[in-house]
């Protein structure tokens, strides 16, 4: 299927595959079983007899000539990285691996596919299936008495098959439907097929599909019975006169499917189609529970085909279930060759494969791993081999089939011109599954017209940051193929913004490799989803000729709202000010011009308007508005006080009206409010305060020629460049006029809270609504600086200066001195600063992303057209979370409560060592004062399995929930005799908070001894 530009004939009834994940014997990510899919790789591990004893494994078993030394193995299952998810190190000690790499996987999936959840606008659905927990069998049951430990909710939340889905839904917060799904060998096929189903219901909008099975301890063999279903010589051969059988695997696969219309809507990278898929049951037509049926299995094969309205023809390669058993083998080929009959004699066209060889029979997560390494064959248009053939099993009639066995890497063209293939998965007890796919080739073209391209990196720690930048930058090197612009896309839609940040802006795949090798520092910043946002507005003097040109030839937003304003002000006042702004900036007299009030305050107005609305199509939300002077007209037009037309039309006039005055001057002195009303008199005013030692007076050129040779040498001070004295007495003259033009106007409540420039206080509706408040605006003191302060005080914490330059900033800083956690942004160059507007609107959004504010990357990019890229998913740091089978029971006995106990899981305490593992978190460390917080610790770090723990750290914060303080609540009642209320222990999460509790629960009990 060729994925267009133009894609109108697209099913209603196929899904796309746009993520894939594995680990599996011999490959820890999806690359690596490809490249040992086209090696032939048998992924199998012979162990040494002193491996196998480690294991457990008993002598007599090692003496037995029937005993198999041999086994499917994936790496480090006892590692977690138990932080990321929010477990405690005891929780994670006490979870299935099996739920923990289907948790990890599913996180990596979505990732592959360039999506986060926390963003994603649609619903997740999550159908995935476990195997039966043989750690909890082996490991926790040996090591611990199930009937006396407080645990045992937890261990089997943390077990059961009951909560693979729904931890999955709930550590990565999808809502759409969660499925547990349990059809033994053929489960996680079967979660595919759940998913499909949901996906054309419309229950939800992506599901994740998979599944996990770990064979426990890891390092053993086999015990080989005649008869049974595992390999006599530890091989599985599929389809050969020698099969006797398969081999258990371990291993997890997952892949992500959505709606293909929507998928291409969405510009996903479609590895294949699914064109069909269907399951049913064997029923009781058979010669026992556990075994096949041509008839079971030809009926699921077909329906998947007729769903698939494809001709079977053109079906050429089949992954098989391939199990190798000598009955098994030609029982599926002989239902296939049944399924494919009906519409076809055409012999010896279609290849079979089954991954059983390479890396044995996976159980839950057989189906997607034969689904994922079909799906790479398509999209690599590669057949890869069927290893460990060499003779057809004499049971098999594959010459008067439709079938071959492929026994060599060779490249896939079928003579329809189209790949196709099939993918069977078949369970004990009779569950049939069959999956027909398609190839994927998009066309598609990259469409951007951005210069200055954005790349926004996180991670959860320091050094998990720097392996991201090491990672991609490999990735960026040795994938010159792939468009550099659809890599920095993917990275930003999707990835989830964790604490340690850092970013940067690039114009080319050079200029991204030599920054990515560069210094990229991380800033660690908890802050998430900000909205105590103050847009600041400047006013007249930061303008210059062509400000914002570059955004106006760039960006389509901006530019449609500038162009409005153009609309507007030639339409009702043949006003041009688009030659006003964009101006040739040779011609000086075009500069000149600009300066003019008549010129300047409108087009200012405009710029910062537009600017303001494109920030906020971007999801840049301000909650606040302050503007400085005729900012503030800005201001109340985005809150709706006015509409767009009269406020340009009140800026023409005003600016009109005010340049008609008589000139005046202001000067800038470096002197207090109290300090400035000494040089007030009928020829000076105090035009504006903007912080606590810059203010501005103006007035009548000599007059302030007289407060100048007053001023000390020591004041600093400077005459200001300006047409006129603004916001003084020197404005008298235009009230009357501008009575007359604000009567015009249709004031309406702001929508928005207004910082009033006249009080320095909240603009009330009243004061919005009223022409002479907007005359005393024109005539009074600018009082920035009370308004900076009034707005710091009520917690806003980010100011973003929507205008050219930086002199509010300046202002902000100077009386935000007090107030370290507020932060300044810029979003438009200086008159005097030479970056191209581009870049510097893209430092913003990386500086603000940063920081917390929330950008909505679907509208940033809406003017573009990128692509999502598979990219390296997120490097986890896994540590060692495990408790080894048949150690010393975790919980001896003590008195009656089982408290008491000795842990062997390696990431809790140890008798003999103790490993600090206490997380970053907000706090730094303080150790306990007294004896009641000592216990609180050593309960905490008992049932945290974490060393050490601090007074002041925060329970939740530390991974902690509500089946812990239920334990603790428990503990604490059992060592001094009270019981806390679970809410008080909620309110005070602390060590400290809880000590404190204690004391004075001990305190009213008159029990002083037991302090």
């Amino acid at each position: 299927m060729e994925i267009s530009a133009q894609n109108d004939d697209l099913r209603d009834l196929d899904i796309a595959i746009i993520g894939m994940d594995c680990q599996v014997p011999g490959a820890d990510n999806v690359m690596q079983y490809w490249e040992n899919l086209c090696n032939g790789t048998e992924s199998l591990t012979f162990f040494t007899d002193e491996e196998l004893r480690a294991a457990g494994v008993p002598e007599e078993l090692l003496s037995n000539p029937e005993y198999r030394k041999c086994g499917f193995k994936i790496n480090d299952i006892e590692q977690f990285d138990a932080a990321f998810f929010g477990f405690t190190p005891r929780e994670a000690a006490l979870m299935d691996p099996q739920q923990r790499i289907l948790l990890e996987s599913s996180w990596r999936l979505m990732e592959s596919a360039g999506y986060q959840s926390d963003q994603y606008a649609g619903k997740v659905g999550v159908f995935v299936g476990t195997g039966t927990s043989k750690y909890l069998l082996k490991n926790i049951m040996s090591s611990m008495d199930l009937d006396s430990t407080p645990e045992i909710r937890q261990i089997w939340i943390g077990n059961d098959v009951h909560y693979a889905s729904t931890m999955i839904s709930y550590k990565l917060n999808l809502k759409g439907p969660s499925v547990n799904v349990q059809t033994a060998c053929s489960t996680s096929l079967t979660a595919v097929v759940l998913g499909c189903q949901a996906l054309l219901n419309y229950q939800c909008d992506m599901a994740i599909a998979g599944g996990s099975s770990l064979s426990l301890p890891q390092d053993s063999g086999y015990l080989y019975i005649k008869g049974e279903v595992l390999a006599e010589d530890g091989h599985c051969r599929p389809f050969d006169k020698d099969c006797s059988g398969s081999l258990s695997g371990s291993g997890v696969g997952t892949v992500l499917l959505k709606r293909l219309e929507d998928a291409v809507n969405d510009r996903d990278h479609i590895i294949a189609v699914i064109k069909g898929a269907a399951f049913n049951n064997d029923g009781s037509a058979k010669v026992g529970y556990s075994a096949p049926s041509i008839e079971g299995e030809r009926n699921a094969i077909k329906s998947a085909q007729i769903l698939s309205e494809i001709d079977e023809e053109t079906i050429t390669y089949i992954e098989t279930h391939g199990t190798a058993t000598p009955m098994g083998d030609p029982i599926e080929v002989q239902a296939l060759t049944e399924a494919f009959s009906e519409a076809t004699d055409k012999l010896n066209f279609c290849a079979l494969g089954a991954v059983k060889a390479n890396i044995g029979h996976l159980d839950s997560a057989a189906g997607t791993a034969g689904l994922i390494k079909t799906s790479l064959m398509l999209q690599k248009q590669k057949l890869v081999p069927c290893i460990n053939y060499k003779e057809t099993n004499s049971n098999i009639d594959l010459q008067n089939s439709p079938f071959y066995v492929n026994t060599r890497l060779r490249d896939w063209n079928p003579d329809c011109g189209v790949r196709r293939a099939g993918v069977s998965s078949f369970g004990i007890g009779g569950t049939n599954v069959h999956v027909v796919l398609e190839e994927a080739i998009d066309t598609r073209k990259v469409e951007s017209n951005e210069e200055f391209q954005l790349l926004l990196l996180s991670a959860k720690t320091k050094t998990a940051y720097e392996e991201v930048a090491g990672q991609l930058l490999d990735f960026v090197q040795n994938n010159e193929d792939i468009d550099y612009r659809n890599i920095l896309y993917t990275m930003n839609i999707g990835r989830k913004r964790l604490p340690y940040r850092g970013g940067l802006v690039c114009n080319s795949r050079e200029d991204l490799i030599h920054k990515l090798g560069g210094s990229l520092p991380a800033v660690k910043s908890p802050n998430e989803n900000e909205k105590e946002i103050v847009f600041l507005f400047p006013g007249q003097g930061v303008q210059y000729v062509n400000m914002t040109k570059q955004l106006y030839d760039t960006k389509p937003v901006f530019r449609h709202e500038l162009d409005k304003c153009f609309e507007i002000l030639q339409k009702q006042l043949n006003y041009d000010l688009r030659q006003l702004i964009f101006a040739d900036q040779a011609d000086a007299k075009g500069e000149e011009t600009l300066t003019e009030t008549r010129n300047t305050q409108v087009a200012l107005f405009a710029v910062e308007y537009c600017l303001a609305k494109t920030l906020m199509h971007w999801g840049i939300t301000p909650k606040a508005l302050l503007g400085h002077s005729v900012g503030e007209y800005v201001a109340a037009c985005l809150a709706g006080v006015f509409s767009l037309e009269d406020g340009l039309r009140l800026m023409v006039m005003r600016g009109r009206i005010i340049q008609s005055l008589p000139a005046g001057e202001m000067l800038y002195v470096n002197m207090n409010e109290q300090e400035a009303q000494a040089y007030i008199n009928g020829k000076v005013s105090l035009a504006l305060i903007n912080s606590e030692n810059r203010v501005v007076l103006a007035g009548d050129s000599a007059a302030l020629q007289e407060v100048v040779e007053q001023i000390t040498e020591h004041r600093e001070y400077r005459i200001l460049h300006t047409s006129h004295a603004f916001h003084s007495y020197m404005m008298q003259g235009a009230v009357e006029d501008m009575l007359k033009v604000l009567q015009t106007v249709t004031f309406n409540k702001p929508m928005i809270p207004i910082m009033s420039n006249v009080t320095g206080e909240w603009l009330k509706p009243e004061e919005a609504m009223s022409a002479d408040y907007w005359i005393q605006h024109m005539l009074g003191t600018v009082r920035f600086k009370d308004a900076a302060l009034h707005l710091a005080q009520k917690n806003y914490k980010y100011f973003i200066e929507v205008g050219p330059g930086k002199t509010l900033s300046v202002f902000m800083q100077d009386n935000l001195k007090d107030y370290a956690e507020c932060l300044l942004f810029q979003t438009v160059r200086g008159v005097k600063n030479t970056m191209n507007d581009n870049k510097f609107l893209a430092e913003f959004v990386k500086k603000a992303w940063i920081s917390g504010l929330t950008i909505d990357f679907a509208k940033y990019y809406e003017d573009e057209i990128l692509f999502r890229t598979p990219l390296p998913t997120y490097p986890f740091e896994r540590k060692r979370h495990w408790i080894e089978a048949g150690k010393q029971k975790a919980y001896e006995a003590a008195g009656s409560n089982g408290w008491d106990r000795e842990l062997s899981a390696d990431s809790a305490v140890e008798a003999d060592t103790i490993e600090y593992n206490r997380p970053d978190i907000s706090v730094e460390y303080e150790q306990p004062d007294n004896a009641i917080e000592e216990s609180i610790v050593e309960i905490l770090q008992d049932i945290m399995g974490i060393t050490p723990i601090g007074i002041n750290d925060n329970f939740f914060e530390l991974g902690g929930h509500s089946l812990m303080i239920t334990q603790v609540v428990l503990r604490i009642k059992e060592l001094y005799g009270i019981e806390l209320q679970l809410k008080l222990f909620i309110e005070a999460p602390t060590v400290k908070n809880v000590a404190d509790l204690v004391l004075e629960e001990l305190s009213e009990s008159l029990d002083l001894d037991a302090v």
